[in-house]
């Protein structure tokens, strides 16, 4: 599983993920990223949404639990050196706790067992598709149901902003999101686009843990698929050329004193 976990990431289409980075950091950023030139953030620690996503989605046992406080001793550190050798995700008593009440609460939410937990859904299915111009994408969602002609995409996120997503959405590019796994789940399910729902369960990660989904709507999708066009004009208009950092482009500074 792991194995295959990481061929997937490793696969030559344009994801989700690495196409916000050409909307953030600029085409040259992303692509570099998408061929590895860039160095990958590593750590054997993971935050609640991670571990979140894991117990919902089940899969393999990837993370450790510490029962030590800290690594100063020699035994806290030769455990956790084995747990790293291992392959482990290493989490404290508390991550796992809190990570424990915020996957209760999201099985216990009464429109879970539409979106996203249920016998006829499907977890971290593998999807592909092209875009009219011929750029591969792909992309795996945390579900996906198919109710007859139309589809079910859901994503889970987690946040200790809980009443900012709304406003935070667009910022975060989850827009984008959307319009790439309609498009994806669209073509890889074999439904019209205009069947496909997007829905995002998101789950707080600070007490009291609320949970709340999420549609994806019109405006919204709209706005990702701008967004889509923009990422995919860039990459069409920079081929096979490889990745330049120095930048012509000369920035214009305001005086931002108080």
């Amino acid at each position: 599983m792991e194995a295959e976990r990481i061929n997937y990431h490793k696969r030559p289409e344009w994801s989700y993920s690495s196409m916000k980075k050409i909307i953030d950091s600029g085409i040259d950023y992303a692509v570099a990223g998408k061929l590895g030139m860039l160095p990958q953030p590593q750590s054997p620690y993971i935050d609640l949404g991670q571990l979140t996503h894991m117990i919902i989605l089940g899969g393999d046992d990837t993370f450790a639990i510490s029962e030590f406080p800290d690594f100063r001793t020699k035994a806290a550190r030769e455990w956790r050196d084995l747990q790293i050798a291992l392959g482990k995700n290493i989490v404290t008593n508390d991550q796992f706790a809190a990570a424990s009440e915020i996957v209760r609460n999201i099985e216990n939410h009464p429109h879970t067992p539409k979106y996203l937990i249920g016998d006829d859904i499907k977890h971290e299915q593998e999807m592909f598709a092209k875009t009219a111009e011929g750029i591969a994408m792909r992309g795996k969602a945390d579900a996906t149901r198919l109710i007859k002609n139309a589809a079910i995409v859901t994503d889970i996120k987690t946040t200790a902003q809980f009443d900012r997503f709304f406003k935070s959405a667009s910022w975060s590019h989850y827009d984008l999101q959307a319009a790439v796994y309609t498009l994806i789940a669209a073509s890889h399910l074999q439904v019209d686009p205009s069947l496909v729902n997007f829905y995002f369960c998101v789950a707080e990660t600070v007490v009291p843990y609320r949970v709340q989904y999420f549609h994806a709507g019109i405006d919204f999708v709209e706005a990702g698929e701008r967004k889509l066009r923009q990422c995919v004009d860039e990459i069409v208009a920079f081929g096979d050329r490889k990745p330049n950092f120095l930048i012509e482009d000369i920035m214009e500074l305001g005086d931002y004193s108080l």
